[in-house]
């Protein structure tokens, strides 16, 4: 035990001595806001289909009637985006990528393997990461995005996506 407590009061001390040594770590930044029509309609759409692909899981998955309820509320919204920015990506002249890009393929492969409350709590966060995201997205390219129908519908979108962030980071918070 005294030897824990000694191993315990070296490491703290390291810690500190190197923390008053070490430069400071550079301040988290955001990412470079996407200006570029075919590169926001490209995330977009993989974002929008990662939330409504594990929306369709949570409704399979989930124990949680509160969960349910929400991918439910997640399937329908995202849905409608995914007809909103069709439609003004084909005004712009643009086709988004299709399918999930590997990372968000990969968080939908993680979700598909996990059931009950592990799959609750898996899919809690990776709603709170993809609106956080999607949030990000949204504001940048609605504000610095070049002229066109995606950047308004960029605008147009932002507060829903807004309102789920608020809803999902409430129930993240319980």
């Amino acid at each position: 035990m005294l030897k824990a407590l000694f191993l315990t009061a070296s490491l703290l001390g390291t810690t500190a001595a190197y923390a008053q040594t070490a430069p400071a770590a550079p301040a988290a930044t955001a990412p470079a806001a996407i200006t570029d029509p075919q590169q926001f309609a490209d995330m977009a759409a993989s974002s929008n289909m990662l939330e409504i692909e594990t929306s369709r899981l949570a409704l399979e998955k989930s124990s949680s009637d509160e969960v349910k309820a929400f991918a439910q509320h997640m399937i329908d919204d995202h849905g409608k985006a995914a007809e909103d920015m069709n439609a003004a990506a084909q005004s712009d002249s643009i086709s988004p990528a299709p399918g999930l890009q590997p990372a968000h393929q990969s968080k939908l492969d993680e979700l598909s393997g996990l059931e009950g409350e592990a799959f609750d709590q898996a899919y809690i966060a990776a709603q709170v990461a993809a609106h956080d995201e999607a949030v990000a997205l949204f504001e940048g390219f609605s504000t610095s995005g070049a002229d066109s129908a995606l950047k308004v519908f960029a605008a147009n979108t932002l507060p829903t996506l807004q309102q789920h962030k608020q809803e999902i980071d409430a129930m993240a918070a319980q």
